[in-house]
């Protein structure tokens, strides 16, 4: 409630326009109430109000704070704005400083919450901002107090199963007592944390200018790195393309992996991730389902195709080339995953080529290969998406046609 009121301050000049965002997450039976006291106040003070009532969908093993963050934070990028800004205090960084210390997380997670990032990895992403970072939780009381602010205390905040709650009431009173300015201090330390791991950012942005590119990273050149500057290169690359931190053994052991043969395809999977090596270089991509059921189309669709939890079939109009339009229009067509010994002539007076050639002269990874979908017409292979045609099937001159091309399942990078 402070922040609103301090931003509604400096909004009355006319810098910006503000509007409030209240989350739901239908958890507390009081939820409903807070709800409703949140729309009064806005209304109250002349504020746009949007609520957003989320539903938890928690797996086994998943804490409820972090599916509820998740949700909370898809929230947020549905949003049209240019900053979202959290009222996060100084004594909510030094609890989550503590918490990722006894965690025993590497220095981004050391960093704590940084006071203003991109909410995603997008160009037009809007910006959290956190401009309470260095204000200490009694002085915002104060400032509620003094301007007579009304507003509820969450319960669950007494719960101290939760660890961040035990942290707050058992352990910060302590601290307090031996080192008043706890809190101010951790936060200082958060803030050189976050500016060696600029640092190390900066050197890892400098190394993959050297050994990688869009494509993934050269093993050989990576390794000349030596092994911390190859696993800071790592990190920062897991977290650049959205994917979930590794555990330091499991990283040592990709890196002792890295030395095996070249014949060897050795794979890292971790948090619906998979680390490759292939051709020579490292390649990262979310696993992919290989095991989709068939799907028989009786009418060609005019976009692409998805499939749930592999990927889309992307298909692209063109004259003279690729598929006959026409041979899909007129029977049934099914695509389904490779089964052994498929094959077919991509050219004309050219001999049959089974689909495993075919495969190692397009250099396509086995990854890639296990998901792919064929596309077939009756019991005739017509298409290898992105690699051949068969000739029976291809457009002639002047010829309506199509270019299909697939695209594993690629989801919205993970906030980081």
């Amino acid at each position: 409630m402070v922040l609103l009121a301090l931003l509604r301050a400096l909004g009355s000049r006319g810098a910006f326009r503000l509007s409030a965002l209240h989350v739901n997450h239908q958890i507390h039976p009081e939820a409903d109430r807070w709800q409703q006291f949140c729309v009064q106040f806005c209304h109250e003070q002349g504020i746009p109000c949007t609520v957003e009532r989320v539903i938890l969908d928690r797996e086994p093993g998943e804490s409820l704070e972090a599916v509820a963050r998740g949700a909370r934070y898809a929230a947020y990028a549905r949003q049209t704005a240019d900053f979202i800004v959290l009222a996060h205090h100084q004594d909510d960084q030094a609890e989550t400083l503590l918490i990722q210390l006894l965690r025993g997380a590497g220095l981004p997670g050391l960093c704590a919450m940084p006071e203003t990032r991109p909410l995603h990895s997008c160009p037009d992403s809007p910006r959290l901002l956190r401009p309470l970072l260095q204000v200490p939780r009694r002085d915002l009381h104060a400032c509620a107090e003094a301007f007579q602010l009304r507003w509820i205390d969450d319960p669950s905040n007494d719960q101290r199963v939760h660890v961040r709650n035990f942290l707050r009431h058992a352990v910060a009173p302590v601290l307090g007592e031996r080192f008043p300015s706890w809190t101010a201090t951790l936060g200082r330390t958060a803030r050189h944390l976050a500016q060696a791991q600029e640092m190390l950012d900066a050197l890892a942005q400098q190394d993959f200018a050297t050994c990688g590119d869009a494509s993934g990273i050269r093993v050989s050149a990576a390794l000349m790195l030596g092994e911390v500057r190859v696993t800071n290169l790592l990190r920062w690359w897991l977290r650049q393309q959205g994917a979930p931190a590794c555990h330091e053994a499991q990283l040592q052991e990709w890196l002792r992996q890295a030395h095996a043969a070249p014949d060897r395809m050795p794979k890292l999977v971790w948090g619906g991730w998979v680390l490759n090596r292939f051709a020579g270089a490292w390649q990262l991509h979310r696993a992919v389902a290989g095991q989709w059921a068939a799907l028989t189309l009786a009418n060609w669709p005019e976009d692409g195709i998805s499939i749930p939890g592999a990927g889309r079939l992307i298909q692209e109009p063109v004259i003279g080339a690729g598929i006959r339009r026409v041979l899909l229009a007129q029977g049934e067509v099914t695509l389904r995953r490779r089964r052994g010994g498929e094959q077919l002539r991509p050219r004309s007076g050219g001999p049959t080529r089974t689909l495993r050639h075919l495969f190692q002269e397009a250099a396509l990874p086995p990854w890639w290969r296990d998901a792919l979908p064929l596309v077939f017409v009756g019991e005739d292979l017509i298409c290898v998406p992105g690699v051949a045609v068969a000739v029976a099937a291809q457009a002639g001159p002047g010829e309506p046609g199509l270019h299909l091309r697939w695209e594993p399942f690629v989801p919205d990078a993970a906030h980081w």
